[in-house]
């Protein structure tokens, strides 16, 4: 690759990339370090599997002339995979993706066939700009990544889902309200109303002025439960939180779901009993949940269900 700056150990991402690359830098990811701090042996036998069937680039491209820092992974071999975006959660440093969250919301969804990619968000990791939590800049970030799908001979960039988890959640209904090529979702545990949640969690209209400042039009911005009509109602949106989240009220996912049905917008939305914000306590299921959405919508094709009131 002319632009590159390293010798990575494998060409798959060169021989992947069509003539007009977008990426500017890239490198394998060598998860070494991850599999020596596993200590349960079926664990570890599993990941090295998982790792023998993918592999996973750090690469930087570039938003408003900003460097951005972002990921794919890919099966080492077969072509035409779909593709999903996975949207982190956290703002900042906070919650900036690591190798071992890589393994799990990356390399566990390319095992099964998908080429995944995300972005760290501007600012982050030694990228350009401000992490705005849903600035024009993140957005961008994001928009970005489906000309970088683009660009790899092994992905069907006609078939994108999207998945998100709080803060992501979040980024993946303003991605639905600013494209139509998106063509399922998974959401989970999501802050739908910034006006709602400046009251409920203690600190956090610190930090919305931290991050956007005190305009109440930038919180709307954020908030997709004040403009539902702008989100297509041929995207299935699968919707999960837990009962005994703290951080996100469970409440914004329930409300949500209402304004979806009466929309109506396709989608379910599953309640954990119990469980904490990030779904840790039926964490399998939650994965499990995930893959099952994504395969029927974009491996199967599966057509939309019927909303009109039926049966007997």
């Amino acid at each position: 690759m002319g632009t590159c700056l390293v010798q990575v150990k494998s060409m798959k991402l060169e021989n992947q990339l069509h003539p007009h690359k977008i990426i500017k830098f890239y490198e394998k990811i060598d998860f070494s370090q991850e599999l020596k701090n596993i200590s349960d042996k079926t664990i570890l036998k599993a990941r090295k599997k998982d790792l023998s069937l993918v592999e996973v680039y750090r690469f930087i491209y570039t938003i408003s002339k900003k460097k951005v820092v972002g990921f794919v992974s890919m099966p080492k071999s077969g072509e035409n995979f779909p593709c999903l975006i996975h949207l982190r959660g956290g703002s900042g440093e906070f919650g900036q993706l690591n190798n071992a969250m890589i393994l799990q919301e990356l390399v566990r969804f390319s095992r099964e066939g998908y080429v995944v990619i995300t972005t760290q968000y501007p600012g982050v990791d030694g990228g350009e700009g401000i992490d705005a939590f849903g600035g024009e800049d993140d957005i961008a970030s994001i928009i970005k990544l489906k000309d970088i799908l683009k660009t790899l001979s092994c992905a069907d960039s006609t078939k994108i889902g999207v998945k998100g988890h709080s803060r992501g959640g979040l980024m993946a209904y303003m991605l639905l309200r600013e494209v139509s090529w998106v063509k399922c979702a998974v959401i989970g545990s999501a802050p739908v109303d910034q006006i709602a949640q400046a009251k409920e969690r203690k600190g956090w209209r610190e930090h919305q002025i931290k991050m956007w400042g005190k305009s109440k039009e930038e919180s709307v911005k954020r908030s997709p439960l004040f403009w539902i009509d702008t989100i297509s109602k041929k995207v299935p949106l699968l919707i999960m939180h837990g009962s005994a989240d703290w951080r996100v009220s469970v409440t914004h996912s329930q409300r949500m779901s209402l304004s979806l049905y009466q929309a109506p917008i396709p989608h379910r939305f599953v309640l954990f009993e119990g469980a904490d914000h990030g779904i840790t306590e039926y964490k399998n299921e939650y994965v499990q949940q995930t893959l099952s959405w994504f395969d029927r919508f974009l491996k199967k094709g599966e057509s939309l269900p019927n909303l009109e009131m039926h049966g007997r």
